[in-house]
């Protein structure tokens, strides 16, 4: 992973401490650049664990200043996936799983 994304991570998981406080339980990398299979092309797949999810579209709106912030600093787009820290520790879907077993801690 190069230090611009290891930066861009570091800073997604200061905002979102400041947005969060105690909520947040973990953001992890995920996808291509988890994998080490990124490209120019590649975005950054971000997973945000809450401690509860109560309106994902609230957590959208509340992040999407930051989101775009970051984005337009390492010229990538950032997608982010929330999830409850009971769902990230006990969903067996194909999707956790695989995130599960690629994911690097920010």
């Amino acid at each position: 992973m190069n230090k611009n994304i290891q930066t861009v991570l570091r800073e997604l998981k200061a905002g979102l401490r400041q947005l969060y406080g105690e909520r947040l339980k973990g953001v992890y990398l995920f996808g291509s650049y988890a994998r080490g299979e990124a490209d120019e092309e590649s975005d950054i797949d971000a997973l945000i664990v809450l401690d509860c999810i109560e309106n994902y579209s609230k957590e959208i709106d509340r992040t999407s200043e930051l989101i775009a912030r970051l984005s337009l600093e390492c010229d990538r787009s950032i997608s982010r996936v929330f999830v409850s820290e009971q769902r990230w520790r006990e969903d067996q879907t194909m999707f956790f799983l695989n995130v599960r077993e690629e994911a690097v801690p920010a």
